[in-house]
């Protein structure tokens, strides 16, 4: 059977002969010997060396069966493995502890090349780079016992001779050196000049990065690092589509040679929310608001420089200026003015720590984040929300941990990632807005069914907020969390069966009061008419959480090169507080990836099984408007409220999330 999808859901295979849908294979018959003979050899080389194979091939109709009969009989052991070292470069028991088999073990030539394979690494990493590993065995006649000999001859030590640079007139020899992390005298090592040659092409002043060896004589190499430079100025633009900021368009302008030394200079330039009014929430812009506050035009211009080596060549200092207009539906509309000063450094090969600071004046467009502040804070009236929205400083010192071993960004097969983040805000940092926030995300890929690919991933994170200056000294002893900093979940890269941000706490907005009647309405009517409501009459909130739980596994199944269809479950919750405890909801769905150059382009449907559940209610008086938090809930079900049909409930349970790249 050619795919697992046609067996489920499809059921094509067991009840076919389609061609289509299966692997075709015809007898050679010339080589069935040789194969008896490679299974022979498969377990001679694993210790069972009186291994035997037989076949029997059997017809009917066209069509053969093959039967293979192995009978492995009893394996050859270890009696003994002695070892022999030339030099002091390594010990004996230091060559033993990486062989992975011992005396009493079968003679396992697989995993002895393995240990000895291990044993040759290590010295030429320590500079032996003619360091041989030899092994001997001897099995007496009529015996399954065998006496392993290993020898290592470890040669000469080899240290780094001269190192020539070519092609760096441009940027400078003293740059490129300053990216290598060896020099002349050194310890010649490979893993040194790999990760050497790894910098080398990151820096974007060039375009080409090779770092050639040539042996000078038995104690010596040269090297010659060959490098070429990339065009130094260039203008790049495109476009993308995604379901919470409809379509986008950015540019950008980078000078990969500013001011000399490799530095760069990036102007980047990004216009979001196009074409949400003209569309309103339909394809493929369903994650957008129907409020018109949501709907305005977003955009971003972003100066950055990168001094790329700062004090070390691991390290590289960058600086920002931005400037932002931010919408996330339903929940805030954010402008934004500031800077940032980063610190990166590579600790090792694939980890680095990236500590940093971003001051930022920051405030909220008018009746934007009001539902934010009344249902979490208890601030409801215009005249303190109006005092929240206005400009105020987040300036959070920051630290990130990245440790990345997956073997491809776009398209993961195996491997895993982790990361932590931690950052803070309070008065020495000059921040109205004062907090502590941690998060730490995980995941692992590996081949399964052949090309098929299991991902699993987790995250959790946690905010406490601290008494900060937000209503400008007249009183410090709320603790108002900025929205940014709270956390959410649901959406495209998070629990995909609910729309984006709507897992974990929101409220019902009653924004249409005209359904309840005219003229003031007490809090009593208020509540009568919420009550007596449909789900469809109210707008669903986000107001977000300080504790976060998420989960998802997915199996990806490649069709061909440039389709792939996915099965995946995700899982989460986000609670107002870390002494709440929500239940966890899970929510199956289906995908399909198209491999495009840029990356995958995705639509997933996830399904949503949430039964009926209690929600708050807000009112907005038009007149005044204030906002009133109703005394008790009401019952919120928009999938089965009005008892349809099986097909009608099934589908408004599904969630359309299309965006580019994978979820995780």
């Amino acid at each position: 059977c050619k795919s697992f999808l046609f067996n489920f859901p499809l059921m094509i295979c067991p009840f076919t002969d389609w061609g289509f849908a299966h692997s075709r294979e015809y007898l050679d018959e010339g080589e069935l010997p040789l194969d008896v003979i490679r299974l022979q050899l498969y377990y001679r080389q694993r210790g069972f060396r009186e291994a035997t194979v037989d076949t029997v091939v059997t017809r009917d109709n066209g069509k053969a069966q093959i039967l293979f009969r192995i009978h492995e009989n009893e394996p050859t052991l270890i009696s003994s493995i002695g070892v022999d070292v030339a030099g002091d470069a390594i010990d004996s028991a230091t060559v033993l502890s990486h062989l992975p088999i011992s005396a009493g073990d079968r003679l396992d030539l697989i995993a002895l090349q393995l240990g000895e394979a291990t044993v040759s690494d290590q010295l030429r990493r320590a500079g032996y780079v003619d360091a041989a590993v030899l092994r001997d065995y001897f099995i007496p006649r009529d015996s399954r016992q065998a006496e392993v000999r290993v020898r290592v001859d470890p040669g000469p030590r080899v240290r780094i001779g001269e190192v020539r640079i070519a092609g760096a007139e441009d940027v400078g020899d003293d740059v490129v050196r300053s990216l290598l992390d060896f020099e002349t005298g050194d310890w010649f090592q490979e893993t040194r000049i790999i990760e050497s040659q790894r910098r080398l092409f990151n820096l974007e002043a060039f375009r080409y990065a090779n770092i050639a060896s040539e042996r000078a004589n038995d104690t010596l190499i040269d090297l010659l690092v060959q490098v070429a430079t990339a065009e130094p100025r260039a203008v790049r633009a495109g476009f993308g589509v995604q379901t919470n900021e409809c379509v986008q368009l950015e540019g950008q302008f980078v000078n990969r040679n500013f001011l000399g030394g490799g530095r760069t200079f990036h102007v980047t330039g990004r216009l979001s929310n196009l074409l949400t009014k003209q569309l309103n929430g339909n394809f493929p812009c369903n994650g957008t608001s129907s409020d018109e506050v949501y709907q305005d035009l977003n955009w971003l211009l972003d100066l950055s420089f990168v001094q790329p080596v700062f004090s070390g060549s691991r390290n590289s200092l960058q600086l920002r200026l931005f400037t932002e207009r931010e919408t996330v539906p339903d929940l805030f509309v954010r402008t934004g003015v500031g800077g940032e000063v980063a610190f990166n450094w590579l600790v090792m090969p694939r980890m680095s720590m990236r500590p940093s600071y971003r001051p930022e004046l920051t405030a909220f467009a008018e009746q934007s984040a009001d539902i934010y502040f009344c249902v979490n804070y208890g601030l409801c009236t215009p005249e303190d929300i109006a005092l929240l929205s206005e400009s105020k400083w987040l300036s959070p010192v920051r630290l990130l941990w990245a440790w990345n071993q997956t073997d491809n960004p776009l398209a993961t097969t195996s491997g895993f990632y982790v990361a932590a983040e931690g950052e803070a805000a309070a008065s020495f940092t000059f921040s109205d807005y004062q907090y502590i926030r941690g998060s730490v995300e995980s995941a692992g890929f590996r081949p399964v069914f052949g090309s098929a690919v299991l991902g699993a991933r987790v995250r959790f994170g946690g905010v406490r907020g601290m008494s900060g200056t937000v209503f400008g000294g007249e009183d410090e002893d709320v603790e108002i969390i900025h929205p940014t900093k709270r956390f959410f979940s649901g959406g495209p890269v998070s629990v995909r069966g609910f729309g984006l941000n709507l897992l974990g706490p929101t409220v019902l907005v009653m924004s249409d009061l005209e359904d309840c009647g005219s003229g003031f309405l007490t809090p009593e009517e208020l509540q009568e008419c919420a009550n007596a409501l449909p789900p469809t009459a109210f707008d669903e909130r986000p107001v977000g959480g300080n504790v976060l739980v998420e989960g998802s596994l997915e199996m990806r199944f490649p069709l061909s090169v440039k389709f792939t269809v996915v099965g995946f479950v995700d899982a989460g919750q986000v609670w107002r507080s870390f002494d709440e405890r929500a239940a966890l909801i899970a929510t199956p769905g289906v995908g399909v990836r198209y491999n495009s150059p840029i990356g995958p382009l995705r639509m997933d449907l996830g399904f949503n099984p949430s039964a009926e559940v209690l929600k708050p209610v807000v009112a907005v008086r038009s007149e005044t408007g204030v906002i009133v938090e109703l005394e008790d809930p009401v019952p919120y079900d928009p999938y089965a409220w009005d008892d349809p049909s099986l097909f009608t409930e099934f589908w408004r349970r599904i969630q359309l999330q299309f965006s580019i790249g994978e979820a995780f």
